[in-house]
């Protein structure tokens, strides 16, 4: 009877280590809790995503702000091409958030030379053409960029997003211009070796070239 209840209480316990354990790769890797609110598509080119999976979370400054949906191949520009949600509610400015933006955005056009030069009907035109392309912009400026990185426990890729400084900012449903993909080892394994044997290559190439003179007026 002792017997049956230890083994019992052994295959209890890890059933719930099992469950404890995918519930914390799932947590890790960011496949759960990913209920988006005032959801939203963007995209990205990248010219290697080797690793990367859908249901891979996007994340802004640490915090998970999206995950991948789609992730297909440009047969034109043989580029990967990665779709993904993002949550409106963390990637887009409130109504005093937005007025302090348009604000900035307003500053940085009447110092501009092109605002100076122009006649005031002209002005006002320019100043409404500005408000009218903010009006479904995301808080991803555009110097901003996006790139396949690696989680240090579980080693799976996902997206970050790295913040840039710019006044300008990416709208609903763009796509993200600067990007950097996955770094394989095996190529910066290459282009280390690749890279020393050029470098011995002109190193003996210099050597054969600064010893001709001597060897000629030897001859002579």
């Amino acid at each position: 009877m002792k017997s049956r209840t230890s083994e019992l209480t052994v295959g209890a316990f890890v059933v719930i280590f099992g469950i404890a354990l995918f519930f914390l790769a799932m947590k890790v890797s960011g496949l759960s809790g990913t209920n988006l609110r005032d959801a939203y598509d963007m995209s990205a080119q990248f010219d290697n995503v080797n690793g990367l999976k859908t249901r891979a979370k996007v994340t802004m400054s640490g915090v998970t702000v999206g995950r991948v949906t789609e992730i297909t191949l440009d047969p034109v520009s043989r580029l990967a091409t990665v779709e993904f949600e993002l949550d409106g509610k963390l990637t887009s400015f409130n109504a005093e958030q937005l007025k302090t933006v348009k604000a900035n955005a307003l500053d940085e056009l009447r110092y501009s030379s092109d605002y100076t030069q122009a006649s005031p009907a002209q002005q006002k035109e320019m100043e409404k053409q500005l408000l009218d392309n903010m009006t479904s912009i995301t808080s991803i400026d555009e110097d901003a960029y996006i790139m396949v990185s690696t989680n240090g426990l579980l080693g799976e890729k996902y997206l970050k997003i790295v913040p840039g400084g710019g006044l300008n900012y990416v709208k609903r449903g763009e796509r993200i211009a600067n990007t950097q993909g996955t770094m394989d080892l095996e190529d910066l394994i290459s282009k280390f070796i690749t890279g020393g044997a050029g470098k011995l290559s002109e190193k003996s190439a210099n050597e054969q070239t600064s010893t001709e003179p001597a060897d000629a007026s030897f001859v002579e």
